[in-house]
């Protein structure tokens, strides 16, 4: 799937917006508490256990969900240079291999949380445009983890 001029700029022009406030520790815990809350068996390959609702407060977690809504940042800023973009999210994906056992099947869900995530905080969220964009990613991240 390829992202068309317009869909980059709209991708591009509507970040600050998402990314808006606490550099995305809440956007990335609200992701993490959605997507274990559909998922509870995802909690063990990202190292957590008890209820999702207790995480709301571990600092571990906020980090980690700030860490990746930076790095989705960072695409986001990549997506009309598609050698660097790809070099990248192929570089993060190696990485990701050595995190445990993480697999590309896990990123779909994770998505939708994400998704879901943004949808609250932005008013008139594009959800197509973000569904579009978040697939664009996350298959350049899957090609470097399963490389």
């Amino acid at each position: 799937m390829h992202l068309t001029a317009d869909q980059v700029a709209a991708l591009k022009a509507s970040w600050p917006e998402v990314s808006a406030g606490d550099g995305g520790a809440q956007l990335g815990l609200e992701m993490f508490t959605r997507y274990f809350d559909e998922n509870p068996q995802m909690m063990f390959v990202f190292g957590y256990s008890g209820r999702t609702s207790a995480l709301k407060h571990n600092s571990k977690l906020q980090n980690h969900g700030k860490i990746i809504v930076h790095q989705i940042g960072q695409a986001v800023s990549e997506l009309d240079d598609g050698s660097k973009f790809e070099a990248t999210l192929h570089k993060l994906g190696q990485e990701h291999k050595g995190f445990g056992d993480i697999k590309g099947e896990y990123f779909p869900a994770l998505g939708d949380a994400l998704l879901e995530a943004m949808n609250s905080k932005v008013h008139g969220l594009d959800r197509t445009l973000w569904a579009a964009g978040y697939r664009v990613i996350s298959d350049a991240l899957i090609a470097g983890l399963e490389s």
